[in-house]
């Protein structure tokens, strides 16, 4: 991939979040080191069409594995964790998941269209999926996950858990419940998402 303006946005938009993680844990990371790490994975990460809808996801993957790479011995799992609910519970993100409605028809739509060109495309980070819509729910079925590659290449597999958490707080935000009995992360044949509507309150 490019390091270019998109790519060099990402830290700059969470940064404040991640350091404040580990200020808080009693450790001084060196942002030259962490971004020195980000840059590098970028730029060895086969890239996606600018136009394929994860391909964020793919650098958000990036950044998060960035804090690892720079500091094996200190980003443990469970800290590994934290970094990830941090930025995906910054304000940042937040803000544009509320703006966002899990079941809005359009984005339904362009989603099936996704899936149905994910099927024939071939990139090696790409993901394949497919959706089915029912009445107040549908199911999104990932096949290849390009988070999962990304993790293989880096030699970090282990920590792609973690970022697959991250889908239940967006579709919290989102307005939408998700439910999943397993993922490819965790050796699963698929992930299986099952989105539903939230149930009002009584």
């Amino acid at each position: 991939m490019k390091y270019d303006l998109t790519a060099r946005l990402f830290p700059l938009i969470f940064d404040r979040y991640a350091y404040a993680l580990f200020r808080n844990e009693g450790l001084r990371l060196s942002k030259k080191k962490v971004r020195t790490a980000y840059r590098t994975m970028v730029e060895r990460t086969p890239a996606l069409p600018k136009d394929d809808p994860l391909a964020g996801n793919l650098l958000m993957g990036c950044y998060a594995l960035s804090f690892y790479k720079a500091y094996p011995d200190l980003v443990t799992d469970a800290l590994f964790h934290q970094l990830v609910t941090a930025v995906c519970c910054s304000r940042p993100m937040t803000e544009a998941h509320k703006k966002e409605d899990a079941f809005d028809e359009k984005m339904l739509e362009k989603k099936e269209k996704d899936a149905l060109l994910s099927q024939d495309a071939d990139f090696e980070m790409g993901w394949k999926y497919t959706l089915q819509r029912n009445e107040d729910s549908y199911d999104l079925t990932y096949t290849k996950c390009g988070l999962c590659r990304l993790g293989r290449r880096e030699n970090c597999f282990h920590l792609i858990r973690f970022l697959c958490e991250a889908d239940h707080i967006t579709y919290d935000l989102m307005g939408a419940d998700l439910r999943r009995t397993q993922t490819l992360a965790d050796g699963g044949d698929c992930c299986d998402f099952h989105v539903s509507k939230k149930r009002r309150k009584e």
